[in-house]
């Protein structure tokens, strides 16, 4: 079985990534090493700039590479396997997942692990933020209306991965 795990930046997508493979589970997070931003006229991969402009973000945009999401679903085609990720590119293959988690949680949890974690600096420039605030709602509600399944992320990350686990288990 095939999970996607989105939500906005800050909902906690590469904490339970960890979470989840820390329990043995085949979990991957975008942010580790296979999303990038690219130049959307020519598709090519691109640097995130220091300073990003809104001119920037129109002319570009994060994808996960496609290659190295494709091996890993054949690699655990046999074993649950979790993607955690928002990337541009990810609805083309929302037809692939078995069932979509969306994690949620409220704008100001929000901006405060975006201007807290330090694994990922992401969020803490103030356009970052106003992006991520400003198309919250929109991308939640676009989730469910695909029948993602809701999952609170401001509980602990323990009590929010065995929610996942329990809902992966009704398919069995």
């Amino acid at each position: 079985m095939r999970y996607l795990i989105t939500g906005v930046a800050g909902t906690g997508k590469s904490t339970l990534a960890k979470e989840l493979r820390q329990r043995g589970y085949a979990a991957y997070d975008t942010e580790e090493g296979f999303s990038y931003y690219i130049d959307k006229r020519t598709g090519k991969r691109c640097a995130y700039p220091k300073n990003p402009t809104p001119q920037w973000y129109e002319n570009h945009e994060r994808v996960f590479d496609e290659k190295i999401l494709l091996n890993l679903m054949k690699r655990h085609a046999n074993e649950p396997l979790f993607i955690a990720s928002i990337t541009a590119n990810q609805a083309k293959y929302y037809p692939q997942f078995d069932k979509i988690f969306l994690l949620t949680a409220p704008d100001d949890t929000i901006t405060y692990r975006l201007g807290t974690r330090t694994n990922n600096y992401f969020g803490r420039h103030p356009l970052d933020l106003q992006r991520v605030i400003g198309r919250h709602q929109q991308f939640d509600d676009e989730l469910k209306a695909l029948g993602a399944v809701v999952i609170d992320s401001t509980r602990p990350i323990k009590q929010v991965a065995g929610e996942i686990i329990n809902e992966t288990r009704k398919d069995s």
